[in-house]
């Protein structure tokens, strides 16, 4: 099986991944309670992360099977 090379993303852009996730969780149009909840948690998550490392800094995500 052929390896994927890691994605690299920067810190603004997963910030603005961040605000993505906290804007589809508080939508009323999801209609899912529970799943809206886990969005929140998981941009308050992603940036508290974020917050780890400097604006110029760039991650490194690995695309291969995550074991899930």
């Amino acid at each position: 099986m052929a390896t994927e090379e890691p994605t690299t993303i920067r810190i603004n852009e997963i910030q603005a991944i961040a605000d993505r996730l906290l804007a589809y969780g508080l939508s009323k149009t999801l209609g899912h309670p529970g799943m809206q909840r886990d969005m929140v948690l998981g941009s308050k998550v992603i940036r508290a992360l974020a917050r780890s490392f400097s604006s110029a800094d760039v991650v490194s995500i690995e695309n291969g099977n995550t074991g899930m």
